[in-house]
């Protein structure tokens, strides 16, 4: 189930997708959480492993009137899916910084 956060993101008009990763275990990750158009999931995962086999922070694929960005670490891998020239653009970039902030720690029970 995807968080609040990626859903937030996609009610941005302009916004086809958006993925939101944690990678490392200990950060509470494993499955990749999805919302938006499923056609383009296999298109943002083959750019997580461009960005991984260009050893950068973030690529941009452009593909038609869209454009893919992934952005992140070894932990923590956030993609987005937007129409190319949208006034959307530019909140692009801030939207996947506040995706990628950490977790908020999650409070434990007492007993």
């Amino acid at each position: 189930m995807a968080n609040n956060k990626i859903e937030r993101v996609l009610r941005h008009d302009g916004i086809v997708a958006v993925l939101d990763w944690y990678t490392d275990p200990a950060q509470g990750g494993g499955e990749p959480e999805w919302v938006g158009d499923d056609r383009w999931n296999p298109i943002v995962m083959e750019a997580v492993k461009l960005r991984q086999i260009a050893q950068e922070p973030s690529v941009r694929v452009l593909v038609g009137d869209h454009a893919v960005l992934v952005s992140g670490d070894d932990k923590h891998v956030v993609g987005v899916v937007f129409i190319k020239g949208h006034p959307v653009v530019k909140s692009v970039v801030r939207m996947v910084r506040q995706l990628l902030r950490p977790r908020p720690n999650q409070p434990t029970a007492s007993v």
